[in-house]
């Protein structure tokens, strides 16, 4: 009787042990200090027509990876990227996905610069509620889609399509604008945004032209522009594209002012487009390597010193991506998805590289824009 009796109380012991050392790992609020790496997922295009954009996106995370990782990481851990290139093929993008959720189960995911491979895979972060982070693709549908674990560093095509309007007609006084657009997503997006303001202002567009992506002779699009009188001509499209429709308006010689939606000027147009880039005008996200504060020169320095080229646009909001998702996983204390999710809603004012950041309810945080025009070259800001 009485070895039964020690038997009991040692297996009661042995439960009662168990049972509150399984409590005491269960809050999902504890600092995770037994996590040694937070991984990452990343995707964009690295080869292809986009790939300036998609390489550059890559640069930029993995700079401030290294520059955080440096400084003793997110909760005592080292964050690790895990790059993978759709090759800008939105189907690529959700294999990529189902990898990054499924296999490598990222607590978190960022990209791309193509809003067309985002808009693929919003349904898979809000099935597994998986923080994910838009440094630089601006259609507008991204966040109009109620996905709540979706969250945006750049300002919109919102915002874009109204400056650039906006410049055109106050500054430019232009009465005649023509629409050239890209007939993907981002295009299509861009094309009724713009359409909407120039309505706005009490004018409407005198030629409405799409493309598909890879079109190389525009000329039939661009002398019914000739024909039509246009005094303005905004292009609505991606940098390869647009570096052709620039060269060809010029050796066409199409009058009027040319305007460039943001996904013209990033990547290689200028290289692409050479001395057809002069005199034109563009909008961009609130960075450029020309802003003459303290924060954006000191930026280019450093960043400049360490990996040898001046950044753009992709790269310091991919830089600015990867600073929020720390901070969200700081205040967080913890790598669980909707603990991050609701840290990164809850963040307001936030001194990025590109200007501050202030989630809103939609998930969009940024709000600046910068016109320029285009020099010899030269971006020369408004």
């Amino acid at each position: 009787m009485g070895k039964r009796i020690l038997v009991s109380l040692f297996v009661f012991i042995m439960l009662t042990t168990m049972m509150f050392s399984g409590c005491s790992n269960s809050g999902s609020n504890s600092k995770e200090s037994d996590v040694k790496e937070i991984e990452i997922g990343v995707f964009g295009p690295l080869t292809g027509t986009m790939a300036i954009g998609g390489t550059r996106q890559k640069d930029g995370v993995q700079y401030a990876i290294d520059k955080i990782n440096e400084a003793g990481g997110v909760l005592g851990a080292k964050l690790v990227p895990i790059f993978e290139d759709t090759e800008g093929n939105a189907q690529n993008a959700v294999n990529i996905m189902n990898k990054f959720l499924h296999k490598d189960k990222v607590i978190a995911t960022i990209g791309s610069n193509n809003s067309p491979e985002v808009l693929a895979v919003l349904d898979m972060i809000a099935e597994t509620k998986t923080p994910h982070i838009v440094p630089s693709g601006v259609a507008g549908a991204i966040t109009q889609s109620g996905n709540e674990y979706v969250f945006r560093i750049t300002a919109t095509d919102v915002v874009y399509s109204k400056g650039l309007v906006d410049f055109a007609v106050n500054e430019l006084n232009a009465k005649k604008i023509a629409i050239i657009h890209d007939t993907n997503d981002y295009g299509q997006g861009g094309k009724v945004m713009v359409t909407d303001n120039i309505k706005a202002a009490g004018l409407e567009p005198v030629v409405v032209e799409g493309y598909t992506t890879g079109t190389k002779d525009f000329s039939p699009s661009l002398l019914k522009v000739k024909s039509a009188g246009a005094d303005a001509i905004i292009i609505w499209g991606n940098y390869t594209e647009g570096a052709q429709l620039v060269r060809q308006i010029k050796e066409l010689s199409i009058p009027g002012e040319v305007l460039l939606s943001t996904g013209v000027t990033i990547g290689n147009f200028f290289e692409l487009a050479g001395e057809a880039a002069d005199n034109l005008y563009g909008i961009s996200s609130g960075f450029s390597p020309e802003r003459p504060d303290d924060v954006a020169q000191n930026f280019v320095k450093e960043y400049n010193d360490k990996m040898g080229y001046i950044p753009d646009i992709n790269v310091v909001l991919a830089y600015d991506a990867i600073n929020v998702l720390a901070k969200a996983i700081n205040d967080a204390g913890t790598t669980d998805g909707a603990a991050v999710r609701d840290a990164l809603s809850k963040i307001q004012g936030f001194e990025a590289i590109s200007g501050p950041v202030s989630f809103r309810e939609n998930g969009e945080g940024g709000t600046n824009s910068l016109v320029f025009r285009i020099e010899k070259g030269k971006i020369i800001l408004y």
